[in-house]
């Protein structure tokens, strides 16, 4: 695979940039630290990170001195609330580039500071694919993680479980064992939070280059596609009866504490969220996670992204140290990273052990680099065939299992689906 060929490279390129790191440095770090000075506004979605940020904080001014103040902001609604903010230019000098700007990657231009060029960073860094545009990075994920099915394994025990399942039919199967030989529910599917999430799972069903696949394909909702592949596994989950009865009203907070208590057997997340389950757990070592229930060329994947990506506001009066400041967190000197259970994507930051673990097993980027011009077309096509973000029509897929007497078939709903897909190729077309 293509992300095997990268990983390849990870130790030679360490070397190099350590080389490169090497020649004049002492007067360039001197004449750096003078610049980075003042005071930044750093805005996240992680309330729950006083702790965290304070020692980032703290870290960042030992290294530079100059800095007199760093102030984090944050909220829980994170995405209503910068998307607001950003009406105007107070929204911070580094913040968390919201993911909904995916469906109209356009506009990082309009907020935020170019980084650099993609093949110029992908030097530096590993996942700078996850805001760019037209070949340009605006933005560097705080860390690596791997996105899976989060699993109380006592409960998958209890069941009669001995390992999770790698294809559609087994999670049935596994999911069935589960509601038969206990309490808890088997699959919890996060109707109202985390639905948009599973767009990052695409390239362990369909591999890095899904997108011009999809393309290539005309459509993408014939069986074995991607999208579709995430489709039949809720309908199957849903029609069963293999879900929490009432997702409408669910919740992702209470859900955590449900799977920690083992009241849900599993449910899709990264694994930056192991810590906090963990934590609320009695059986801190049964909380894991696991690959997707799916192979791609005969191989489980495992899939790499950022929880979180983090850019420079382009109205800021203090770039240079918003820069250092990005740097810095993205960076294993910061302790950020090893916060989430995750990688740092600095490659000179990672040990032999990490760039040995990424460069054997069989990793795919949540968001791969992409040729421009077909990620302009796919992200145009899926915007107006409504599954950019994979909400509308998981959601749709969730009602139709749980409700069949008050929706279409799910037969229908896939030939309608591929209707608007068809029809918007056909607006896109040169």
């Amino acid at each position: 695979m293509k992300k095997r060929l990268i990983t390849g490279l990870l130790l030679s390129t360490m070397v190099f940039t350590g080389v490169l790191a090497g020649c004049g440095a002492k007067e360039n770090d001197k004449e750096e630290k003078v610049k980075v000075k003042g005071k930044i506004t750093v805005v996240t979605n992680r309330v729950d990170g006083e702790k965290v940020f304070e020692e980032v904080e703290k870290k960042f001014k030992e290294k530079y001195p100059e800095v007199e103040d760093v102030v984090f902001e944050s909220s829980s609604d994170y995405d209503n609330h910068i998307r607001t903010r950003m009406n105007t230019k107070d929204y911070g000098d580094v913040l968390f580039i919201p993911f909904s700007m995916n469906a109209n990657p356009k506009e990082y231009a309009d907020f935020f500071e170019p980084l650099g060029k993609v093949e110029e960073l992908e030097k530096e860094y590993i996942d700078v694919t996850e805001a760019d545009y037209d070949g340009i990075a605006y933005g560097i994920p705080t860390a690596l993680n791997s996105l899976g099915i989060i699993y109380n394994e006592d409960v998958l025990k209890e069941a009669g479980v001995e390992k999770m399942p790698t294809s559609l039919e087994e999670m049935v199967e596994v999911c069935e064992k589960i509601k038969k030989n206990t309490d808890a529910i088997p699959f919890y599917t996060n109707y109202n939070n985390t639905l948009g999430v599973w767009g990052g799972a695409l390239t362990s069903y369909g591999g890095e280059d899904y997108r011009k696949d999809t393309l290539d394909k005309g459509t993408a909702f014939e069986s074995g596609q991607p999208i579709r592949q995430v489709m039949d596994l809720f309908y199957a989950l849903t029609s069963k009866g293999l879900t929490e009865e009432d997702p409408i009203t669910g919740d992702y907070g209470k859900s955590q504490q449900m799977l920690a208590d083992g009241k849900v057997a599993m449910f899709m997340m990264g694994s930056q969220e192991l810590v906090e389950i963990r934590e609320m757990a009695k059986n801190k070592e049964s909380i894991k996670i696991a690959p997707f229930p799916v192979k791609f060329n005969g191989e489980t994947t495992i899939a790499f992204g950022a929880p979180e990506v983090v850019g420079i506001n382009k109205n800021s009066e203090n770039k240079e140290t918003a820069k250092a400041f990005l740097e810095f967190i993205s960076s294993s000197e910061s302790g950020y990273a090893e916060n989430l259970a995750g990688l740092s994507p600095k490659i000179d930051s990672l040990d032999k052990e990490q760039l040995t673990a990424l460069k054997n097993n069989n990793v795919v980027l949540t968001a791969p680099q992409v040729d421009p011009e077909v990620d302009m077309k796919y992200t145009k096509i899926a915007k107006e065939a409504d599954v950019a973000r994979l909400n509308g029509v998981l959601q749709k897929t969730i009602n139709i299992g749980l409700y069949p007497n008050d929706n279409e078939s799910y037969d229908e709903f896939v030939k309608s689906s591929e209707v608007k897909w068809e029809k918007a190729v056909k607006n896109n077309e040169k």
